[in-house]
C-alpha cells in the first residue's frame, strides 16, 4: 500500500477521477462557516481535504486506515491532525466522541473500503447538529444496494439523522460514472 500511495494522485487521475473537485464544489453550495471542524474520512493522499482548503476551511483533519496513504497526505501540509484507523472494524476509534462539526468522506464508502456500517460509526465523531457528507457511486449489486440503503434507512427511523437535502448527482465523477452527494445532519 505505500508504493501505490506514492503513485495514486498520478494514477488515479488516468481514470478521470474528478471525485474531489465535484463533492468539493457540492459541498461549497452548502455554505457552511469556514471554521468548522472537518474530519475527512478515508482521506487517502488528500484530495478532497486540498479541495476543501482551497474553499478556505483551515480546521481539516485526516482519517485514513493507510499508513502510506497519511504519509503522502501530510507531505502536502492540508491537514491539523492525521489519524490511521479502520473504520468497520469493530475496534475503538481514535477520535474522541462528538468532535467535529462534520464529516466528509469522498469515494470512500462502499464494497472494497470502508463498509455501510461504519455509519454508525461516522455519527459518533460529529457533533449533535454536525453534518455527514459523502459522494459515492451507487451500489450495482442488489445485496450491496439493499445493505446500503437499510443502513442510511435504519439510521433515519431510529432518529439518528436525517437529509438535508436531497442527493444531487455528480457527473463524471469517477471513469466518466456519476456518483450521488449526500448531507445527512446528525439529530
Amino acid at each position: 500500500m505505500k508504493t501505490w500511495a506514492s503513485k495514486y494522485d498520478e494514477e488515479v487521475s488516468l481514470f478521470n477521477y474528478n471525485g474531489p473537485e465535484l463533492m468539493a464544489r457540492e459541498f461549497a453550495k452548502l455554505n457552511v462557516p469556514k471554521d468548522v471542524k472537518v474530519i475527512d474520512i478515508a482521506a487517502g493522499t488528500g484530495a478532497l481535504g486540498k479541495e476543501l482548503k482551497a474553499l478556505g476551511y483551515t480546521c481539516i483533519d485526516a482519517l485514513d486506515g493507510s499508513e502510506g496513504m497519511l504519509e503522502a497526505a501530510r507531505k502536502k501540509n492540508i491537514y491539523r491532525n492525521l489519524f490511521q484507523f479502520l473504520l468497520g472494524c469493530d475496534k475503538k476509534s481514535p477520535i474522541t466522541y462528538g468532535t467535529y462539526d462534520i464529516a466528509v468522506s469522498c469515494g470512500g464508502i462502499g464494497i472494497g473500503h470502508i463498509p455501510y456500517s461504519a455509519f454508525h460509526d461516522i455519527l459518533t465523531m460529529v457533533k449533535q447538529g454536525g453534518l455527514v457528507c459523502w459522494a459515492t457511486i451507487n451500489p450495482k449489486e442488489e445485496q450491496e444496494k439493499e445493505t446500503y440503503n437499510s443502513v442510511i434507512t435504519e439510521l433515519k427511523d431510529s432518529g439518528k439523522w436525517e437529509a438535508v437535502q436531497d442527493p444531487v448527482r455528480v457527473e463524471e465523477f469517477y471513469k466518466n460514472e456519476l456518483a450521488l452527494f449526500y448531507v445527512m445532519k446528525k439529530l
